[in-house]
């Protein structure tokens, strides 16, 4: 597979990494233009000493000597106001990113928060300077204009609900419904992303359990089968009471509350020791968001592309999620991909309101690399709902089933039908022909069965998605735990590609609001955003501009099935990442980043 480098713009600098304000020439923690640089600067410097290199194992997890890490001594940029764009972010890599613990929310952590709205302000004294704009008056002006706003400023979001749901027809595609912002968590769908470090960097799975699952030296199906159960990992932290190993995931759905949707060109990049999350929202209608991770101690490159489609139902809102998920292995050149189940948002019911994962998905082997063994093998999972009813007893079942077939049978590859099969409705470019001569999907084979058609069924699986699933519907053969959490949870850090479409700095104001529960605020600061994306929108849309993905391109892989559609990383996009797409600094950055 080769996986690349992940330490691009200046991240594998040696030495100490320096400090982004001298601490001589602005002890008092105030430049020398008013932008408050950091309002604590002992707990931002013993905050950045955590950040060496050396201070980390494989899995991001501080070592114990981090706490007597000496402090910078080296010389820093005089006044990072004054540094050019390009300076100023590679200012910020250099010093390892803004930190904050893995699988906490990250708009709670005040050394994030602090240091995200530092750089904003930051971002926001050179648009203004651009411009050539007053920032004392123009917050005077923003001020004013709130203060004069007759919208409602309280968080009645179930008045706000009933109100909505008489506007909405059933079935209805609310894609483009704008919503207030009081239904808005504080985080947009790009940062929701970050859950698979939750799996990754933040259970006791060790680095040599991650290499086993790239191990030759086991057989083909148990190879897979090894693959499929980090697949059910990453599905497990969705479950909205979380698992039994105490997983859950770090972005939380309440009752009637939906993510900050990504802008176009919206970025977002997140290390965790040696292992780098990349997202960008590629698309905006329809909206598509693409991830990519590395782990290079383990060999393993994870691809995510998710296309979601919220549909109204009444009492509920179905989130066909569109996903498409691909696993790359560097020992075997194999590849494996799966759809992305959907989420299923139920207002009203005997078991109260609640969130659930639900849909047919497959999991298969569509590449087999290197190994020789050209077998077909796939597994028909169904994460199945509660019901009418909506009972907690019934939450978080499964069951599936496993299959294998000779080289030349139909296999899985593009079999279609039921919800949660993503890459065919959106990356896929599977034909009807190839769909009708595909496996048919199922996950319940009849009792006692040992083939299906020409497929051999290697078990079949029954439980809990969120804590034991068992093979042959045997409780004495499990097959698969709910991944444990770590004691110790590791640092993660936002490392910006630019101090403009990292998300959570181009939504810097609005999770700020929403924190604060300053609706007013917050509806300025979303309703701006919209309004700048639609005037991008329009160039794009009337022929004046054409847009290309700035760290992904579509359709790389023509070969390779349901796959052939998916969005990836461009060549060396981590070590020599491209630069935004100065439109959008004209259309989007020069609006939203002004004082409300």
């Amino acid at each position: 597979m080769g996986c690349c480098s992940s330490k691009p713009n200046g991240g594998d600098s040696p030495g100490r990494r320096q400090p982004l304000v001298d601490r001589g020439r602005y002890a008092n923690g105030h430049s020398p233009h008013g932008v408050e640089l950091f309002d604590e600067p002992e707990d931002f410097f013993d905050c950045l000493d955590t950040l060496e290199d050396g201070g980390f194992d494989a899995l991001g997890t501080p070592r114990e000597s981090m706490s007597a890490s000496p402090r910078a001594s080296t010389s820093a940029p005089a006044d990072f106001l004054e540094l050019s764009p390009q300076e100023q972010v590679a200012s910020v890599v250099k010093e390892g990113g803004v930190p904050f613990e893995l699988c906490g929310y990250a708009w709670s952590q005040g050394r994030h928060t602090d240091r995200m709205q530092q750089l904003l302000a930051a971002t926001k004294d050179r648009v203004a300077r651009e411009k050539g704009v007053d920032r004392a008056v123009a917050k005077a002006r923003a001020r004013a204009a709130l203060k004069n706003d007759t919208s409602s400023g309280t968080e009645d979001v179930a008045a706000q609900a009933k109100s909505l749901m008489g506007t909405l027809k059933m079935g209805q595609d609310i894609s483009r419904f704008e919503l207030p912002a009081t239904f808005l968590t504080p985080f947009s769908a790009i940062q929701a992303t970050e859950d698979i470090l939750t799996i990754i960097s933040g259970t006791e799975r060790d680095i040599d359990a991650w290499r086993s699952m790239s191990d030759t030296g086991v057989g083909t199906v148990q190879r897979f089968l090894r693959i499929m159960q980090l697949y059910i990992d990453m599905e497990s932290v969705r479950a909205e009471e979380g698992t039994s190993g105490g997983t859950r995931s770090s972005f939380p759905l309440p009752s009637m509350k939906k993510p900050i949707n990504s802008v176009l060109g919206e970025t977002h990049r997140v290390r965790v020791g040696e292992i780098e999350l990349l997202a960008e929202q590629v698309s905006h209608h329809p909206p598509i968001t693409c991830w990519e991770l590395e782990h290079d101690g383990a060999g393993v490159r994870m691809t995510g592309n998710l296309a979601p489609k919220p549909v109204f139902h009444g009492t509920s809102v179905q989130i066909a999620l569109r996903g498409t998920l691909m696993i790359e292995l560097e020992a075997t050149g194999e590849v494996y991909s799966a759809s992305i189940p959907d989420l299923h948002i139920r207002f009203f019911g005997l078991g109260g309101s609640y969130n659930e994962t639900v849909g047919k998905v497959r999991f298969e082997r569509v590449d087999p690399g290197t190994t020789g063994d050209n077998r077909k093998l796939w597994a028909d999972l169904h994460f199945k709902p509660r019901g009418s009813a909506g009972w907690k007893s019934k939450a978080n079942r499964m069951e599936g089933c496993v299959y294998e077939a000779s080289p030349s049978h139909k296999g899985g590859c593009g079999a279609g039908g039921g919800t949660g099969y993503g890459y065919l409705e959106n990356f896929g470019h599977v034909d009807e022909a190839t769909k009708l001569a595909a496996a048919k999907w199922c996950a319940r084979p009849p009792v006692g069965a040992t083939t299906l058609g020409d497929a051999r069924i290697v078990m079949t699986l029954k439980g809990h998605w969120n804590d034991t699933l068992y093979a042959d519907g045997d409780p004495s053969k499990p097959f698969w735990h709910a991944a444990r959490r770590r004691r110790q949870m590791p640092i993660a850090q936002t490392v910006p590609l630019d101090l403009e479409t990292e998300s959570h700095i181009v939504w810097g104001d609005l999770i700020r609001a929403i924190v604060k529960k300053d609706w007013k605020k917050a509806n300025a600061a979303k309703k701006r955003l919209e309004v700048a994306q639609r005037r991008l929108m329009k160039e794009i849309k009337e022929g004046r501009k054409e847009w290309h993905p700035r760290l992904f391109r579509l359709g790389a892989h023509p070969n390779r099935g349901p796959l052939a559609g998916l969005y990836t990383t461009k060549e060396n996009v981590r070590t020599d990442p491209p630069p935004a797409d100065p439109l959008w600094h004209e259309l989007i950055a020069k609006e939203v980043f002004t004082d409300l």
